[in-house]
């Protein structure tokens, strides 16, 4: 079962919870989100794991390019990328191209700036010292205070350099794992958030718009 890019997002929002010392958890999410909205381009590799129950279900390793509201996602099943207005989705072996125009509802499904903020209206927060692959960690815990599509998240990172090594997010009663293998910031031109149709000039555009 192939992973969609939503299950992928919904983990990759989570990055917002990186942990710090002698800080309340609200705190630590708010520095994070300032890192989060820095200048630049914020790029993670990583692999999702989805399960149905404790049963693996699917699993899934990519690449994300993060700016603002604008992202770029590039797995081994698709290739998605949104400047802030405008959708593009391409599943790898296909010559189609969707296009579509998310609302706000959809882009809080979507994208990831649009959960910089989730944590500061309807969750509890909650934040421990922990240890993951060998090193200590601060987990972060966000739980709905009433129903929510997202109702849970875990979030581990390393206490030393407060990268994100892990997220699991609960949603609709199954959990996603994301394990990230590497998070960094890099200078990354405004064209990559768009679809670069000289590319793929025998591309069938589908516009769902």
């Amino acid at each position: 079962m192939k992973l969609t890019n939503k299950l992928i997002i919904t983990c990759l929002m989570a990055v917002v919870s990186i942990g710090a010392t002698a800080q309340s958890a609200r705190e630590v999410l708010d520095m994070t989100a300032a890192r989060l909205t820095q200048k630049g381009c914020i790029k993670a590799t990583f692999k999702a794991t989805q399960f149905n129950g404790s049963t693996e279900s699917g699993s899934a390793k990519g690449t994300m390019w993060m700016s603002g509201r604008k992202f770029k996602m590039d797995t081994s099943d698709m290739v998605t990328w949104f400047n802030g207005q405008t959708e593009w989705t391409m599943l790898k072996g296909s010559n189609e191209v969707n296009v579509s125009q998310p609302t706000e509802a959809e882009q809080q499904a979507i994208n990831p700036y649009t959960f910089i903020n989730i944590y500061k209206k309807g969750y509890r927060l909650s934040v421990k010292k922990g240890s993951l692959r060998g090193k200590d960690t601060f987990v972060v815990t966000m739980r709905a205070k009433r129903q929510r599509a997202i109702s849970h998240v875990i979030i581990d990172v390393d206490s030393h350099t407060y990268a994100p090594l892990c997220i699991r997010a609960l949603r609709d009663g199954n959990w996603t794992r994301l394990s990230i293998l590497s998070f960094t910031g890099e200078p990354a031109s405004e064209s990559i958030f768009t679809f670069p149709a000289a590319d793929y000039p025998n591309a069938e555009i589908i516009d769902l718009r």
